[in-house]
């Protein structure tokens, strides 16, 4: 491994492994009340339509943000510094939680959260910079793995302190994990700045002509849908309607988080070498898939842990290899504005999924949610893998990703 920016090998390792811990903690200060944000929202507001629209929010911030964040941090060269305001948003949307009384300042505190979470663009970037090309869906697969661990950390904790403290406990506990990071993000190391990039407005967003990124990030519209839609959405009240208490509210994410995590850290390091990405992001969608269909058959809370836990494990199966071909699709001068490009367009997933669930849970009921979602999720997994084959280069290894730069 070379070392960027004149670090030497010592030093390389210190940002690598403190780029891990405040990734950490920038996720765990949200997702220490995800497992009780479902109930939580639809007691205040009332409604599985005022569920699905504050959820949505947390989407709609990002579909907003992450494309000019990407451009804004590929024009100036920095991305420590979003990091930093990332970490003040995390701050922020727990404490709107903690004191909303109605729908709109639910709303407005989870769109925090979403703009918290739309400076993970060039947190993503700044992690990739340690690591030489060939190593991005390594260095991808690591990041999104430390980044699971604390969500998992963070969901387990979560519920049991919502069990103990009520429904607060998470949201104070949310304002001190960004506090932290806050702390161990100015600590963190970035390249000298660099010449403000020449590359015009229009040359950025020229990525966006990309085929291999826009279909990657239309598969993960789908895949994020699904996400906001039921793991995170709804499943949690299904699993209240056949008994479940806080503390197994957030047993019931951590059942999906585990396996998410085990995927994303074998999708980019051991399962290629034997499957082709093409094959694996399909695997990945058809796990989704039947885990949905089969999931409003099921009454008992650990055969639902049971069904979560294969969902997880096809999402991280499928998104860390969908991030790596948007990125190994473009130059790496414009990888931040690629990766806002992806994730403000799975953000659309994001927002619409939970809105039209709720829209679909209150008019249809509950289990149509799942059915829906499954047989979306099955379908978007086919197209994929047959659109996708005609995009890479013909001496393409199955094995191996995008080179560099190529846009075919």
């Amino acid at each position: 491994m070379i070392p960027p920016f004149n670090h030497d090998e010592a030093a390389l390792r210190r940002s690598i492994f403190l780029t891990h811990l405040t990734a950490s903690f920038f996720w765990a200060a949200v997702y220490i009340y995800l497992p009780i944000l479902s109930p939580y929202i639809q007691m205040i507001s009332g409604s599985f339509k005022s569920v699905g629209l504050v959820i949505g929010a947390y989407g709609l911030a990002q579909l907003l943000w992450r494309i000019p964040f990407g451009i804004w941090s590929d024009r100036w060269q920095k991305r420590k510094l979003f990091v930093l305001y990332g970490f003040l948003f995390d701050a922020l949307a727990a404490v709107g939680l903690l004191f909303s009384v109605n729908t709109a300042m639910l709303f407005l505190s989870v769109f925090a959260a979403g703009i918290a979470a739309s400076m993970w663009v060039p947190f993503t970037v700044l992690f990739a910079s340690y690591f030489p090309a060939e190593k991005l869906a390594y260095s991808m697969s690591l990041i999104l793995f430390s980044t699971r661990v604390s969500q998992i950390a963070a969901n387990y904790v979560g519920g049991l302190v919502a069990e103990a403290w009520d429904w607060s406990g998470p949201f104070y506990l949310g304002i001190g994990l960004a506090a932290i990071g806050f702390l161990l993000a100015n600590a963190l190391t970035e390249p000298p700045p660099k010449k403000i990039s020449s590359s015009s407005l229009k040359q950025l967003l020229s990525v966006g002509k990309n085929s291999i990124l826009i279909l990657s990030s239309l598969s993960c519209i789908i895949l994020q849908f699904t996400v906001f839609s039921a793991p995170i959405g709804f499943t949690p009240l299904y699993a209240q309607q056949i008994g479940a208490s806080k503390g197994q509210l957030g047993m019931l994410l951590f059942s999906y988080q585990l396996p998410n995590t085990l995927a994303t850290l074998l999708s980019g390091t051991y399962l290629p070498i034997y499957f082709s990405q093409p094959l694996l992001i399909l695997s990945g969608f058809l796990f989704i898939a039947g885990s949905l269909i089969f999931l409003p058959l099921t009454s008992q809370l650990k055969i639902l842990y049971g069904v979560q836990a294969l969902n997880g494990f096809g999402v991280g199966l499928a998104f860390p290899l969908l991030m790596t071909l948007a990125l190994r699709a473009v130059s790496p001068e414009q990888r931040a504005t690629a990766m806002g490009f992806f994730q403000s367009l799975y953000a659309l997933g994001m927002t619409a999924g939970p809105i039209i669930s709720g829209i679909i849970a209150q008019e249809l009921g509950l289990n149509n949610v799942f059915l829906i979602n499954g047989l979306l999720a099955f379908g978007a997994g086919f197209f994929f893998f047959k659109k996708i084959k005609p995009l890479l280069p013909q001496n393409h290894d199955a094995r191996k990703t995008v080179t560099d730069g190529k846009n075919p």
